[in-house]
């Protein structure tokens, strides 16, 4: 099992987005849609009328399906995150190939299309991953910054991680779960005014 984070991998695996080519930041949100965070992300997106990516999560999608349609609806690009975000689902192709098609089959479900992209749960991925996401056509993203925003740091220090590396293309990894829920809105719209104060645009990934 790989971990995403070595910069040696992005070497070893040039098929997998860890950032986009085009000169914006590109805001991912991953583990949603949840009741809260996601409703306060959105509503900070709408404020800044910027785009962003939102990573779903299957399992999560019967229960707040009304989000998921307000996200799309509002322009934001709907990626895979599998259906039950899990580590060992990365194990076989049979399980990787069920999680991405049983999340994807539950965004038609409620009339929203999602993008060919997927994002492993956790970042974990084998070769297994990458030869049914090349199957099913479909696009590993990963990222270039991880914020941080699932851990208990202050706002200041997840703003002061989440633009510390900024270029364009840069893919910046924050989360709309219940360990954010409480808190996205507080430091979401910092990060968002830093990296506009640096003259970068927002754009999604479609």
């Amino acid at each position: 099992m790989i971990a995403h984070t070595g910069i040696i991998h992005q070497f070893l695996f040039p098929g997998i987005i860890w950032r986009m080519t085009s000169p914006g930041v590109y805001l991912t949100f991953d583990d949603g849609p949840h009741p809260t965070a996601t409703a306060a992300v959105l509503d900070v997106l709408q404020s800044f009328h910027i785009p962003a990516t939102f990573f779903v999560t299957g399992s999560n999608i019967e229960a707040n399906s009304s989000l998921l349609r307000r996200t799309a609806a509002e322009g934001h690009s709907i990626g895979i995150h599998g259906f039950h975000h899990r580590r060992r689902d990365a194990l076989t192709r049979e399980s990787v190939r069920k999680e991405i098609l049983l999340t994807s089959g539950l965004c038609r479900k409620y009339d929203v299309e999602p993008r060919n992209i997927y994002r492993p749960p956790f970042g974990f991925f084998m070769r297994a991953t990458i030869a049914v996401a090349q199957s099913l056509n479909v696009r590993i993203v990963l990222w270039s910054t991880l914020t941080g925003d699932f851990r208990q740091w202050t706002d200041e220090r997840i703003v002061r991680v989440a633009t510390r590396r900024l270029n364009g293309g840069a893919i910046l990894v924050f989360h709309d779960n219940d360990s954010t829920a409480t808190r996205i809105r507080s430091y979401l719209p910092r990060c968002i005014e830093t990296i506009a104060a640096r003259g970068y645009s927002f754009q999604k990934i479609t």
